[in-house]
């Protein structure tokens, strides 16, 4: 049983546990933790997979880590689509206008952005829950994400709802972002919101620095001195070319640098095809479904791969990086300087940003590592500190009940 509590949390998304999707996770995980810290939290989400639509969760109410929730029965669409998954968050926003008169009074409503555009729910809570604070936690940027990724047809959806969405975050009590380029974007707005950055955390999160899995390291990379790690979703968000560009420099060098491309996307078959047989130091890995599989992979490698095309700047920011950092990997980060993971990166020194204007460089400084692994230790050390001292789940969710502590009282 949870502890009573006078303080009252509602979170409304479309994903939950025991979804393994990231937002799934970081949502529930932020759940359970202000439990811990004496808040009565619910719950209500969708009852489908994210990753497998015709995929069913049950029970429809119950109880997990002291998190009550409730699930909405939703229609088995698929979310790789735009169009699908537009429905699916439709669905999801009616469904929640029917059924939030009848949940009871909550101190603080929190919104996720899983499904898109849930904050157009924000005037209708205005109406009927007006002594809530109202918090959205930006993990991705809508319409903009559709508009970055999507047809002429999107785009120009997307220009047409932009009002409507600035409308919906002038109300908001809070605005939560994950990184300084976001926070620019949402600026934009002219929301009036208090503003506060918490990142994603990592879903793993060892005691120290782990020393390397031998038979996985050499599965993905062979004999390489220095191991590059792409590991995560490949979507359209990323882009690949530099990380192509950089391997073949270093294949020219014959340097002992060898790069691995594991997970799952819509774009994982695409960047397949762009290997060719001289492509002899870039290699590909299954996606794994366990947190052992994945830490076993995660310390075969001495850097981790981060990529964002240029467009998709603060729209999304990937929570692989924390994931990264929490496991002591160096970082190499191919996206815009005005990217807050180029920021980081450079702030605590645990990586290197990678353009296509120093693909010679970057080439250099990896070769030299090659050499000197005492390099590469320093960069690893840079990095587990790092997060330990500002990013860990312990941090970040001590700062969302502070957080939420403030928003009560003000």
């Amino acid at each position: 049983m949870r502890s009573v509590s006078t303080n009252k949390i509602l979170i409304l998304n479309h994903v939950f546990w025991p979804d393994q999707q990231n937002t799934a996770r970081h949502i529930s995980e932020l759940a359970s933790e202000l439990v811990k810290r004496g808040w009565d939290v619910t719950a209500s989400v969708g009852n489908r997979s994210y990753l497998n639509h015709r995929k069913k969760f049950f029970p429809m109410k119950g109880m997990w880590n002291g998190v009550s929730y409730i699930r909405i029965k939703t229609p088995p669409l698929d979310q790789k689509s735009n169009a699908q998954r537009l429905m699916t968050s439709l669905w999801l926003i009616f469904s929640w206008i029917l059924k939030l008169p009848r949940l009871g009074k909550f101190d603080i409503i929190i919104i996720g952005t899983n499904p898109p555009f849930a904050y157009l729910l924000v005037p209708f809570l205005k109406m009927i829950k007006r002594k809530s604070k109202i918090i959205l936690w930006g993990f991705d940027l809508y319409p903009e994400a559709i508009m970055a990724s999507g047809s002429q047809t999107w785009k120009f959806a997307g220009k047409i709802i932009k009002p409507v969405t600035i409308l919906c975050h002038k109300q908001l009590d809070i605005l939560v972002d994950i990184g300084s380029c976001m926070r620019a974007i949402y600026r934009s707005y002219r929301h009036g919101a208090k503003e506060v950055t918490l990142t994603p955390w990592s879903f793993v999160e060892p005691s120290k620095i782990s020393l390397p899995h031998p038979e996985t390291r050499k599965l993905l990379f062979g004999d390489s001195k220095v191991t590059l790690l792409y590991s995560g979703t490949i979507g359209k968000a990323h882009e690949f070319e530099n990380f192509f560009l950089l391997a073949r420099e270093l294949r020219r060098r014959k340097a002992l640098v060898a790069l691995c491309f594991a997970g799952l996307g819509n774009q994982f078959a695409n960047i397949k095809r762009l290997v060719t047989s001289e492509d002899t130091n870039i290699s590909f890995g299954d996606f794994v479904n366990s947190d052992e599989e994945l830490t076993k992979r995660i310390s075969a490698a001495d850097f981790m791969l981060i990529s964002l095309k240029e467009s998709w700047t603060g729209i999304s920011v990937p929570s692989k990086f924390f994931g990264a950092i929490a496991s002591g990997k160096a970082i190499i980060f191919s996206g815009s300087e005005k990217s807050s993971l180029r920021e980081l990166t450079e702030k605590y020194e645990f990586g290197y940003h990678l353009t296509r204007e120093n693909i010679t460089r970057t080439a250099d400084q990896l070769s030299e590592i090659a050499e000197n692994p005492e390099i590469m230790h320093r960069l690893q050390l840079n990095a587990f500190n790092a997060y330990k001292s500002f990013f860990s789940k312990e941090i970040i969710c001590n700062k969302w009940d502070k957080i939420l502590h403030e928003a009560i009282n003000s």
